[in-house]
C-alpha cells in the first residue's frame, strides 16, 4: 500500500492505495478537485458538503452518459461484426460452388 497526502478543494487528506494504482488515485483526486472547483465557481453554494454533493452528482451524470454511449457502441460493433460474418459466409459459399 502506498500512502498519499492529497488536496481536494483546499483540504488535505491522507489516503492509501495499492502502489500500482497510486498514479490512478492521483488522477481521480485531481478530477474531483477540478469538479468541486467548477461547481463552486458556477454556483452560489458555500457549503463544502453541498459543493461535494453537486460535484458527485455531476460526475455520476457523466459516468452514466459515457456508460450509455459505450453500450450503444458495443451494440453497433456487434451488429457490424454480424454483418461481416454474414458477408464472409456468403463469400465462402459462393467460392465453394
Amino acid at each position: 500500500m502506498a500512502k498519499a497526502e492529497v488536496r481536494i478543494f483546499n483540504k488535505t487528506y491522507a489516503l492509501k492505495a495499492p502502489s500500482e494504482s497510486l498514479e490512478d488515485l492521483l488522477k481521480y483526486v485531481a478530477y474531483v478537485d477540478e469538479k468541486m472547483k467548477e461547481v463552486a465557481q458556477e454556483s452560489r453554494l458555500v457549503s463544502t458538503e453541498k459543493i461535494a454533493l453537486v460535484a458527485a452528482l455531476n460526475i455520476a451524470a457523466e459516468y452514466f452518459k459515457v456508460k450509455k454511449e459505450l453500450e450503444r457502441l458495443e451494440k453497433e460493433i456487434e451488429r457490424k461484426l454480424n454483418q461481416l460474418v454474414h458477408l464472409v459466409e456468403q463469400a465462402g459459399g459462393e467460392g465453394g460452388q
